[in-house]
């Protein structure tokens, strides 16, 4: 597998950050011509696109680019309309017993002067920052989460819908206890790779991102199906 990243990029984002982005990297969309790509079948390159307000570490085929820094004006660089949200029923530890919640999390590749325009989103459209993962969220009025049939799941608010065609395991004590409370916690956000694809709910680092404020929550109402 070969992936090139300059000393200019490396430069902007720092080595441990370079290291991590270039390691996480297998199959790909080309920041240059938009098609897929497979780094462990073809050599590919980091770009880092920065502006005032948002930076983004992309990948491209070696053929399409060559490992750079771009520059963009403010507001020229945007987030896609659309992030790879991956989402994961759990239960949260409480006073009460466990809570059901719906985790809605993608991995972070983006990199922010100041906050996260995707968290900031997320607050202007209703969740809060929550100081720790055991603590009740207040109640998000417009959102709603709706599981089933199967392992369908679908997370809107009154602005938009973020997940539409998803697919979660909901385990019948998860829908149980959905079913009595009528509501579930709704937790989005970002997490590292690691966190992000873990074999298991690692709650610890759901709580290290909550309290970092890369995590926000509401509660929310549920529908079962």
């Amino acid at each position: 597998m070969s992936i090139t990243v300059s000393a200019d990029v490396i430069d902007r984002v720092g080595l441990q950050e370079a290291a991590d982005f270039q390691a996480s990297i297998t199959t790909f969309e080309c920041v240059e011509c938009g098609t897929a790509g497979d780094a462990r079948a073809e050599p590919a390159v980091v770009v880092l696109r920065r502006s005032p307000g948002l930076s983004h570490l992309g990948v491209a085929h070696h053929r399409c680019a060559s490992s750079q820094v771009r520059e963009y004006g403010a507001g020229d660089l945007v987030l896609a309309d659309e992030l790879d949200l991956i989402p994961r029923a759990i239960g949260i530890p409480s006073v009460d017993g466990l809570r059901p919640a719906l985790l809605l999390a993608y991995e972070e590749k983006i990199t922010v002067g100041g906050e996260d325009p995707m968290l900031k989103a997320l607050l202007a459209e209703g969740l809060h920052r929550v100081a720790a993962l055991g603590k009740k969220a207040p109640h998000s009025p417009g959102w709603e989460v709706t599981a089933g049939p199967g392992t369908a799941v679908q997370v809107s608010s009154s602005h938009r819908t973020y997940l539409s065609s998803g697919a979660m395991y909901a385990p019948p004590a998860w829908r149980t206890l959905a079913a009595a409370a009528d509501e579930v916690a709704l937790i989005m956000g970002r997490l590292d790779r690691s966190a992000l694809h873990a074999e298991g709910a690692p709650l610890a680092a759901y709580g290290r991102a909550m309290k970092e404020g890369n995590l926000v929550a509401g509660t929310v109402p549920v529908i079962l199906r």
